[in-house]
């Protein structure tokens, strides 16, 4: 008896599963990959014009539309315009000199989202990586850990921008 269950049990797996794998659908991974290098080459000219110190080339890189929510924010429901980040970058680069993004991760969006139903899988990176800074007026060697999750129009320009990290914490190195 307990061979025939067995068999029983076997022929139920493989009958189901080989009717499931009429379902799966499959994806067009080079049109993803090719979409998602893209997005990853307009984020990486932002952040080669921001290295730069080039503000102009920066802000071209985004939409007039821009939705910012930096560090500072509360609620991930509060953002900036395109014009508070122009403002937040011409200060930071006053600031700051030597800017370097190292440890770089990127991350393709999913197609799965709580946030946006039916969302398309390409439209955003998350991005992780460590900066580093040289405080102008001291010429203090300051770093911290920054996670950005953004998102692109069909013009390949981001319209919304999220960045994170640990404000009090870089603060405190200026201190040290």
């Amino acid at each position: 008896m307990k061979k025939t269950l067995i068999v029983f049990v076997a022929l139920l797996i493989f009958s189901t599963s080989s009717c499931n794998d009429s379902k799966i659908v499959k994806v067009n991974d080079s049109i993803n990959k090719e979409i998602f290098n893209k997005n990853v080459s307009i984020f990486n000219n932002a952040i080669d014009a921001f290295v730069n110190e080039d503000e102009v080339m920066f802000m071209n890189n985004f939409a007039d539309s821009l939705k910012w929510s930096g560090p500072d924010k509360k609620t991930s429901d509060d953002f900036d315009s395109k014009e508070d980040l122009a403002n937040a970058i011409n200060s930071y680069m006053k600031i700051y000199d030597d800017h370097a993004l190292k440890n770089t991760t990127f991350y393709g969006g999913s197609v799965y989202s709580t946030d946006v139903p039916n969302s398309d899988p390409n439209t955003g990176i998350r991005v992780y990586g460590d900066w580093y800074h040289k405080h102008t007026e001291t010429g203090k060697e300051v770093s911290h850990k920054w996670m950005a999750l953004v998102w692109f129009n069909e013009a390949g320009k981001i319209y919304e921008f999220r960045d994170f990290f640990d404000v009090n914490g870089f603060l405190k190195q200026h201190a040290q």
